[in-house]
């Protein structure tokens, strides 16, 4: 169980971590408005993926943990970034590892906008970065009020139906990530190698 729950962790923390360098990398070069929003949606897919195969509490957050580890590996240096990839953590897993709510939906959205808003709130009044302590409430208001928003509808859909998805999935295989050499743990191990491994070598090159 636990060589199961560590290249668990590792594949499904690579796969955020891939999200965050990469597409976040795209997203933040580019200047595009409220690109965390697509972040915070591929981030709760992949918690929810994760949930299903392994639910117990705190995954989440080590999941968050692992992926600002990559995040760090591979993107210049932004605290901002990788304060919010565990405060996105920790609001999955207090929403659905703790107060598990009735609908999934409904939990995506709690989750979704409690992570924007102790974002905000912290980036504006705790650490007092001077991109959002500057614009103040207008700033936080606007990152809740519209960018949470739009990334709560997202993940009030995407979370269903990824975790409808996963239950299939589950259901069709449902140890894969028994260290074994099948097909799918095999391809579940290159997946999980080549991941942290272009982290790694990418972290070289560059610094």
């Amino acid at each position: 169980m636990k060589k199961e729950y560590i290249l668990a962790v590792l594949f499904f923390s690579g796969l955020w971590g891939v999200s965050e360098a990469v597409l976040g990398g795209v997203l933040y070069r580019a200047n595009i408005p409220y690109a965390s929003v697509p972040l915070t949606a591929v981030g709760f897919v992949v918690l929810t993926f994760a949930s299903v195969y392994f639910p117990q509490k705190g995954t989440a957050t080590l999941l968050a943990a692992f992926a600002m580890l990559y995040k760090f590996l591979n993107a210049p240096f932004f605290a901002c970034h990788l304060l919010g990839i565990v405060i996105m953590g920790a609001s999955y897993d207090l929403f659905f590892g703790v107060l598990k709510p009735a609908r999934r939906s409904l939990s995506a959205v709690a989750a979704t906008y409690l992570n924007y808003a102790v974002f905000a709130l912290m980036m504006t009044y705790v650490f007092r970065y001077s991109y959002w302590a500057q614009q103040g409430v207008s700033k936080v208001v606007r990152h809740i009020g519209i960018g949470g928003s739009v990334a709560a509808l997202a993940c009030a859909v995407l979370v269903p139906l990824s975790y409808r998805l996963a239950e299939r999935l589950k259901a069709n295989c449902a140890t894969p990530f028994v260290v074994r050499l099948q097909l799918v743990p095999g391809s579940l191990w290159a997946v999980t190698v080549a991941a942290w491994a272009f982290g790694i070598v990418a972290h070289l090159v560059t610094h």
